[in-house]
């Protein structure tokens, strides 16, 4: 129960911060100067934003402990390290991210201006989410390998310059890990209206997915094939149907630049993900065939995704970001499928004297 109620207070506290955060309710009266490319901030908005994150860090470390060894501890690891990068970088062009707001924004009908402060705010709570959906999206018993999904992806400097300075991948890509991390760790509740409230959350992430990359229309109907679950698919592809016949009828769905990529630079800089693969491939293959044989659960899942954006990326390379994750979040779940188990270690005799 004390899992679901800080769960249920995570995803309420993320849409209500990033509610205000988007609609700029909080009068800019007062501010100081911030060296960093001039940017002008607000004590006001400064400490309501610091108090959202860190209740945001604090409900989820609470969350994590106890669903790994250590895992509340990796997370806290990995928000600091964010932390840190960001503090010394400073403020990055937020050109590419206003510009995807501000079109949002017209699309929409609101007629409401966005300071360079608030998108940065914005910019930096969608990075949490980030971090925190990575851990997420490690398996359920063994949350600290989210650790392991974080290290690697970050430490690929093609999906650094993703992150920073933002580009409107960087929004897709959060909602993409968002859908994937609640698709493959979340137990859908008996209760009809908590697996409701479930089912709408996964449906407003992949629907944010899908207008930002076209691309991520395959979640739902890989959701279904791995996922049989007859009335929660029912609604999920029903949700989601309709969240594309909105953003279509808005004019919602992304047709701004896209960043593209090169396969040879990708693969490089995913070295390890891809030996990680082949090791499980070639060393555990009774255990990852057996594990893929059964067709249904998260790993089957991710399988499918992967196979999908690499045969997508080989005419658009704008899908490799996407490529990228899912190939890193699947060689973690294969080496989480592939440890030892079972081993008896041997008591060592005390040394005679």
């Amino acid at each position: 129960m004390r899992k679901s109620t800080e769960a249920a207070l995570i995803v309420i506290l993320i849409g209500l911060v990033t509610a205000l955060l988007l609609m700029n309710p909080v009068s800019a009266e007062g501010t100081f100067h911030m060296r960093s490319q001039g940017v002008t901030f607000s004590p006001i908005r400064l400490a309501l934003f610091l108090g959202a994150a860190l209740t945001t860090v604090v409900l989820v470390t609470l969350h994590l402990e106890g669903s790994g060894e250590y895992a509340h501890i990796f997370y806290l690891l990995s928000v600091s390290t964010i932390t840190i990068w960001i503090v010394n970088s400073g403020v990055p062009d937020m050109s590419s991210f206003l510009a995807v707001i501000r079109d949002l924004y017209n699309r929409i009908g609101i007629q409401r201006s966005i300071p360079v402060e608030t998108a940065f705010y914005l910019y930096l709570f969608l990075l949490l989410i980030l971090v925190t959906a990575l851990h997420y999206s490690a398996p359920r018993r063994s949350r600290e390998l989210g650790f392991l999904i974080f290290g690697m992806l970050f430490s690929a400097p093609f999906f650094r310059s993703i992150v920073y300075p933002p580009k409107p991948e960087f929004i897709g890509i959060t909602a993409f890990v968002l859908s994937i991390s609640v698709m493959t760790s979340l137990v859908f509740s008996p209760r009809v209206l908590k697996s409701l409230l479930q089912t709408i959350a996964l449906a407003m992430f992949t629907v944010v997915a899908i207008a930002i990359e076209p691309w991520n229309a395959v979640l739902p109907l890989a959701f279904i094939m791995m996922f049989p679950r007859r009335r929660r698919n029912i609604i999920y592809v029903t949700l989601v149907l309709f969240g594309i016949g909105i953003i279509i009828s808005r004019g919602l769905i992304w047709t701004g630049s896209r960043e593209s990529f090169e396969w040879k630079t990708v693969a490089l800089q995913l070295l390890l993900p891809i030996m990680l693969v082949l090791y499980a491939l070639l060393f555990k293959t009774r255990t990852i065939v057996t594990t893929l044989r059964n067709s249904k659960g998260p790993t089957p899942f991710l399988t499918f995704l992967l196979l999908i954006f690499l045969t997508g990326s080989i005419s658009s390379t704008r899908l490799l970001p996407y490529a990228a994750v899912t190939l890193t979040v699947l060689s973690v779940r294969f080496v989480f499928h592939s440890r030892d188990t079972g081993k008896v270690i041997p008591k060592r005799e005390p040394a005679k004297t």
